[in-house]
């Protein structure tokens, strides 16, 4: 399954956010790859990707990937 995920919100790379989920742990994860930034919660991996792409990216840095 493909999915689209906004940017980070924590440091704007818009390529290394990936999700994750443990059935045990009844938990989901979406975590970028770049600054460890993770949003994770007791819900399924739809509905975490909905929240994740609702968050506030209004103060969001411009990504560099060289900083």
């Amino acid at each position: 399954m493909a999915t689209d995920f906004k940017p980070c919100p924590k440091c704007g790379c818009p390529d290394e956010v990936f999700i994750d989920s443990n059935r045990q742990a009844e938990a989901s994860w979406i975590e970028c790859g770049y600054c460890d930034h993770r949003m994770q919660a007791s819900v399924d991996e739809e509905t975490l990707t909905e929240r994740w792409n609702a968050l506030d990216r209004s103060d969001m840095p411009t990504f560099d990937a060289d900083d």
